[in-house]
């Protein structure tokens, strides 16, 4: 296929196409394919790389690369009525961002497919990029019937950011995707509508906060049924090997099932089997692989 244009900014109006693009294909594989990171990247203006396809009425495919401590991250989707006949489209919008990023001066590019088909390994080999890091999506039904043993509060808007940040950013210092957050980073996310501090569970010690679990509800309209998920767990390094993240996730698990929902979701890290298993034995079954794919790429 032709060579596809790149974009540094978008438009409101292919804000709206991607949006509609994103409904589309969530029909179809029940989940929306831009990350929070992306989407807020896409709908507040911010730095990107973005590739379009379109068609008659609508976009055919998107790619989108955002700037990640110090990388790019990138996601994309086909429209579901133009996947059998792809014809290039999928790989022709990723090339195009990975070309932009070469053209920004190069640097560490993270491709994140989800539900990864064997479509998408060949292509990311024909790319020349390599598996980096495998994401597991686990769920389970709710209440779990296991006690939470910690006292937790709400998060307070205007009094709890910067506490919040150091445990997050303390916790995944060697994270480049959830490491390095910046108020702007936390704030653009506070601004949702999905947004509700009750969903942030703080647990505090020796008078400063030692953990958190940050939930976010999705609405039956996104995946086919409402689900709760387990946002973001951070302890913070001081309070480690107390038990903190089975208890924080517990307590995330029940301020989803008070706020009405019975199903709760959360992703992990497939290469780390403590977490894994932790989950497992709290419940949860794995329900979705998601993979990344990377290089560092010259100038």
């Amino acid at each position: 296929m032709p060579a596809v244009p790149v974009v540094r900014h978008v438009d409101d109006a292919t804000v709206a196409q991607v949006a509609a693009l994103a409904d589309h294909a969530a029909a179809v594989d029940g989940y929306r394919f831009l990350s929070d990171h992306l989407w807020l990247d896409l709908a507040s203006g911010g730095e990107l790389l973005a590739a379009a396809v379109p068609g008659s009425d609508h976009l055919v495919a998107y790619a989108q690369a955002s700037p990640a401590s110090g990388g790019w991250t990138i996601e994309a989707t086909v429209h579901p009525e133009h996947r059998r006949a792809d014809d290039g489209l999928l790989a022709g919008v990723v090339q195009a961002v990975l070309d932009a990023v070469r053209h920004e001066g190069g640097g560490r590019v993270t491709w994140w497919t989800h539900d990864v088909s064997t479509n998408e390994i060949s292509l990311a080999e024909k790319l020349g990029l390599t598996a980096d890091r495998d994401l597991l999506q686990m769920r389970r039904q709710l209440p779990t019937g296991l006690p939470v043993m910690v006292d937790t509060r709400s998060f307070r808007p205007g009094a709890d950011e910067q506490a919040l940040l150091d445990v997050n950013n303390r916790a995944f210092a060697q994270h480049h995707e959830q490491g390095g957050w910046l108020l702007d980073t936390l704030q653009r996310r506070v601004r949702q509508a999905w947004f509700d501090p009750d969903g942030i569970r703080l647990h505090e010690r020796d008078g400063r906060l030692a953990a958190f679990c940050w939930t976010k509800l999705h609405d039956a309209a996104t995946g086919g049924v409402a689900v709760g998920e387990i946002y973001v767990i951070a302890v913070d390094p001081d309070f480690q090997g107390l038990g903190l993240g089975k208890q924080l996730t517990l307590a995330g698990l029940e301020s989803i099932e008070q706020r009405g929902v019975t199903a709760a979701m959360l992703y992990v890290d497939g290469a780390n089997t403590a977490a894994v298993g932790m989950y497992e034995r709290l419940g949860f079954s794995r329900a979705r692989h998601d993979r990344a794919f990377g290089t560092i790429l010259p100038p």
